[in-house]
């Protein structure tokens, strides 16, 4: 989970979200705007080594459930490293 706080808490820092880890459990609370959408992001140490991820938009909620730290952490990664597509060669190989 220190892998996983430590991420967070530098993508916190860069992007301006609110950053607050409850000692007592072990949850990590994030909480800001992505792309002008209001989210909350809950990561909680489930079990002996499951991680459980609760994502919260106004709109909709996502909760996965991860077997081990690695991979909760590979899809962490992924939900805030996500780049905009090329204008350029992606959108004339779509069409």
């Amino acid at each position: 989970m220190e892998k996983i706080s430590k991420f967070l808490k530098k993508i916190s820092e860069e992007n301006g979200y609110h950053f607050f880890v409850y000692e007592k459990t072990g949850e990590i609370w994030i909480s800001g705007y992505k792309n002008s959408t209001k989210f909350d992001l809950v990561v909680k140490p489930f079990q002996k080594h499951q991680v459980k991820l609760i994502y919260e938009t106004p709109d909709e909620r996502r909760v996965a459930l991860f077997l081990n730290k690695v991979d909760a952490y590979k899809r962490l990664k992924k939900i805030f490293t996500q780049e905009e597509p090329q204008n350029s060669e992606e959108a004339v190989q779509s069409v």
